[in-house]
């Protein structure tokens, strides 16, 4: 299983949200060339950017900030306002390897072909989840689709990759939400998902590989202590 460290970016500032809620935010700095330096050295070769600023607008906000993580030689996986095609281009242009989105695929499923075609793997659908709906637009609204149909609709189109968010647990330290990601797996064999929300300790990370999950994005654990990424990196390899 692979770890995906996350820098949550917001005016310039390095901040974690409390289950989606942008007035229950913290920022830990802005040092995002230290930080990243910082991760490179413990051992991880990616970055999960989650540019909160710009899921709020609607538009990337950060994509400057992409040449920085590449400088400190962490490979970019990029999301957050991603919305057009033409979002997706920018992040790619400004030098992410992998960008995911959500909005785009929930507001119209019918795309997902198309965005397949155009950029294959490189693009990972995401699936927010609080409560059973999916949360889009910056986690401020409900899209109509169930999560189950959601991801039914976008695996047809040739996607096997998906990023999972437990909206519910994320930034709270409560750990992950193993059930749901047990009936997503239940459901769908064939595909691979990727874990993000309240994963807080190496028994979360062990959890997650037993229910067979390919990736783990760790964030607020990671700038408050509770879990040192050595530590994580080293516990998932040996999953």
């Amino acid at each position: 299983m692979e770890i995906f460290p996350a820098m949550d970016l917001f005016e310039g500032d390095i901040v974690r949200l409390r289950e989606g809620r942008f007035e229950e935010r913290t920022v830990f700095g802005s040092d995002i060339a230290g930080t990243a330096r910082s991760f490179r050295e413990q051992g991880a070769e990616w970055i999960h950017v989650i540019d909160l600023e710009g899921a709020k607008k609607g538009f990337p906000c950060h994509l400057p900030a992409i040449g920085t993580l590449l400088d400190a030689g962490l490979r970019v996986q990029y999301g957050g306002g991603l919305r057009t095609e033409e979002h997706l281009e920018a992040a790619f242009s400004a030098g992410a390897e992998r960008v995911y989105s959500g909005s785009l695929f929930a507001s119209d499923p019918s795309r997902a072909e198309t965005l397949f075609r155009r950029f294959g793997a490189r693009v990972i659908p995401a699936v927010d989840i609080r409560n059973g709906c999916v949360a889009v637009s910056g986690w401020q609204k409900t899209a109509a689709l169930s999560p189950e149909r959601l991801v039914e609709r976008i695996a047809a189109s040739g996607f096997t990759l998906f990023l999972v968010t437990a909206v519910h647990r994320d930034g709270t330290g409560a750990g992950p939400d193993l059930e749901m990601y047990r009936r997503l797996r239940g459901i769908f064999p064939d595909i691979s998902l990727i874990a993000a929300g309240g994963i807080s300790s190496l028994e979360d990370i062990r959890g997650l590989a037993r229910e067979g999950m390919s990736g783990a994005v760790l964030g607020r654990a990671l700038y408050t202590g509770t879990v040192k990424l050595g530590d994580a990196l080293k516990e998932a390899s040996e999953c």
